[in-house]
C-alpha cells in the first residue's frame, strides 16, 4: 500500500549505510546537497536512552537500523524494527548483529497498515518515512494508534520548501514516482488530529524532527 521506489534498498544503499553511521559525514552531505541540518536526526534519538526496562519500542520504517546506535545494549526492552522492504530488514539485521543487539525483533510491515493492535508501544520512532508514502496523514494515524496513552512519538521527515537545491532535487524525485514531502503545518495538524498532544515540528527548513505524546495517562517513559 502506498509503496514508492526505495533508493536506499538498491545499490545506493551501501553508500547510504556507510555515511548514515557517521553523523559528521551525513551532516556534511546534508548541508552540501540538500541545505539541511541532519543533526536533528541524531539528537532526537536520545530519547532511546531514557526508556525504562519492559518498555516496547516500534521503529517504523527502520530502514537499515540507523536508530540502533542510540539503543543501550543492556536495556531490557521489546524493540520491534518494521520495514516494508525485506532488503532494508536484511541490512537492519546485519547492523543489529554488529552492535550486539540480540533482542531486536524484525517485522515486515507497511506503515500505512501496521500489523499491531492499538496501544502496544511506549515509544514509536519514525525516521524519514512520512515523505516516502502516498498518504502520510494515514501513516501518522497508524503511528499514533499503536501508542499507549502517554506514549511518545518521535521522527524526522523532509518538508516542503527548503532551499532551492532541495526543491530541485525533490522535483526530480517526484518525477520518478516519489511523493512530495508534506508541509510543516500539515504534519502538525495530522499529529493533533491523530490524538498527539504537545505536537511539534522543528523549525529547521527542509528537514525537521517531529513528535509529541499520545493523549492519556503517561507511561514509564518520561
Amino acid at each position: 500500500m502506498g509503496r514508492t521506489p526505495n533508493i536506499c534498498a538498491g545499490p545506493f544503499g551501501a553508500l547510504y549505510s556507510f555515511y548514515i553511521e557517521r553523523p559528521w559525514l551525513t551532516q556534511a552531505i546534508g548541508r552540501a546537497l540538500w541545505g539541511i541540518d541532519t543533526s536533528v536526526l541524531y539528537d532526537s534519538m536520545g530519547l532511546l536512552a531514557e526508556i525504562g526496562d519492559g518498555s516496547t519500542v516500534l521503529d517504523v520504517p527502520c530502514g537499515g537500523g540507523v536508530a540502533f546506535r542510540a539503543l543501550p545494549s543492556g536495556t531490557d526492552v521489546c524493540y520491534v524494527a518494521i520495514d516494508i522492504d525485506e532488503r532494508m530488514l536484511a541490512r537492519a539485521r546485519e547492523r543489529a548483529l554488529r552492535r550486539g543487539l540480540s533482542r531486536v525483533e524484525f517485522v515486515a510491515g507497511d506503515m500505512l497498515a501496521l500489523p499491531f493492535d492499538d496501544g502496544v508501544a511506549d515509544l514509536v520512532l519514525s525516521y524519514s518515512g512520512l515523505h516516502m508514502v502516498s498518504d502520510p496523514e494515514r501513516a501518522v494515524r497508524e503511528l499514533a494508534r499503536c501508542l499507549k496513552p502517554g506514549g511518545r512519538l518521535v521522527g524526522t521527515t523532509f518538508l516542503a520548501g527548503g532551499t532551492r537545491r532541495a526543491r530541485a532535487l525533490l522535483g526530480i524525485s517526484a518525477r520518478r514516482g516519489h511523493p512530495r514531502p508534506p508541509a510543516r503545518e500539515d504534519v502538525v495538524r495530522w499529529l493533533t488530529d491523530a490524538g498527539i498532544v504537545d505536537a511539534q515540528v522543528g523549525p529547521q527548513p527542509g528537514f525537521a524532527a517531529f513528535g509529541g505524546r499520545r493523549a492519556g495517562h503517561c507511561t514509564d517513559l518520561n
